[in-house]
């Protein structure tokens, strides 16, 4: 069905189509309780988003699970989306210098404002594409083997992306290869405040076990309180920033309806690694 659809309707008419039904979609839910920073539009509700599964609460995992105030009823950010542009935003100078900046896996409502962002060369890239949801213009880019050089991006981001990778300790280490001293790698996953150790198990293929041990159908794996050493392992210098204390900038943080329970994971280069020119 969805291949009929883009044979008949150009992607970027069903693109269009889509933004305007989000449109007429933020307004009919217009109110003053929260705010998307993304999009700049208020709303009495956010719309709920998530899924409920057994071994998500079971597992207490962060950044996954259904919740009631979530997607963005204009931009569709998420709870998730809204935090990392909260911190680039108030906390960082990532809009105010030139920066270089891979962003894979786009998530729609950033790439609109990263694209328009005039001092920032980007680079968007995903796996694939799908239907509407990327338009043509994103390039498809490998994380294992990414095309740039040494030593060139002054940021990454992945927001909940490296769950998905078997081999994520060599998609950390290609992150860091491509980073400038210096440079800053927003890295969110889903994790759960119940493990110490990362649990992960390749017995697990099918999207019924994925679904079943990981809390998702394409996940391999869930992270545990584990995560920054793994990066760490990797070269990096890592920032825990609890949304209290990390976003201090950023006004009363409720109005956002942010998942409070979260943290941002900011990964950095050292300075003192010498540059491979």
């Amino acid at each position: 069905m969805k291949e009929k659809i883009k044979k008949y309707i150009p992607v970027k008419l069903g693109v269009f189509i889509k933004h305007s039904l989000f449109a007429v979609r933020g307004a009919f839910y217009y109110g003053n309780r929260y705010r998307c920073p993304v999009c700049n539009h208020s709303f009495r509700t956010m719309l709920p988003g998530g899924f409920d599964l057994k071994v998500i609460k079971e597992m207490e995992i962060v950044g996954a699970g259904r919740r009631e105030q979530d997607i963005c009823p204009y931009c569709q950010s998420t709870d998730r989306d809204r935090l990392v542009f909260l911190y680039l935003k108030y906390e960082t100078d990532f809009f105010k210098k030139p920066a270089s900046f891979l962003h894979i896996a786009p998530e729609p409502s950033l790439y609109h404002v990263f694209k328009k962002a005039k001092n920032i060369d980007y680079h968007p890239g995903t796996k694939y594409q799908e239907g509407f949801y990327y338009d043509s213009s994103i390039e498809v880019i490998d994380l294992m083997e990414l095309p740039f050089k040494e030593n060139s991006l002054d940021w990454v981001m992945c927001n909940h992306v490296l769950e998905h990778i078997p081999d994520d300790i060599s998609a950390m280490r290609e992150i860091f290869r491509v980073l400038k001293p210096g440079g800053k790698a927003v890295l969110q996953v889903p994790y759960s405040l119940k493990l110490e150790k990362t649990y992960e198990d390749d017995r697990y293929r099918t999207p019924e076990e994925r679904e079943k041990h990981f809390g998702q159908f394409d996940h391999v794996r869930i992270y545990g309180m584990d995560y920054p050493d793994r990066l760490r392992s990797c070269g990096f210098d890592v920032e825990i920033i609890d949304q209290k204390d990390g976003l201090k900038h950023a006004g009363d943080l409720k109005k956002y309806a942010l998942n409070p329970k979260e943290y941002l994971y900011v990964a950095s280069k050292p300075e003192s690694i010498k540059k491979t020119l």
